[in-house]
């Protein structure tokens, strides 16, 4: 038996319109593209707190540190070494052998040292 538009599991969602408009395929683009968008979690206190003990313990003993960040789909992570922090900016430097990464505190969500 040959499938057709009533067997299950064959399209039936868009089987009475098989050519949409540019407009209605970017607008369901669209709509994944902020479901899979990453939401920033907010950070207490204490995390904040931890974040920045840790931050200032790799630069007193020169240690790698493996940030946590936020991305736009979701987290990454660096590891280096912090090489600058600027307070009025709130941004940090973090080098390492292959790259450089300038880092809003903002979206810092962990920190290891390494």
């Amino acid at each position: 038996m040959f499938p057709n538009k009533l067997t299950p599991g064959y399209n039936l969602m868009w089987e009475s319109s098989r050519m949409m408009l540019p407009e209605h395929r970017e607008q369901l683009l669209e709509a994944r593209r902020e479901q899979m968008e990453f939401r920033y979690p907010v950070l207490d206190d204490d995390q904040l707190m931890e974040i920045n003990r840790l931050i200032v313990e790799s630069i007193e003993e020169e240690r790698a540190v493996a940030i946590t960040y936020a991305e736009k789909y979701g987290p990454v992570e660096f590891w280096g070494w912090i090489q600058k922090v600027n307070p009025y900016e709130e941004r940090l430097k973090i080098v390492n052998d292959e790259d450089a990464l300038i880092l809003s505190f903002k979206r810092i969500l962990s920190v290891k040292i390494s």
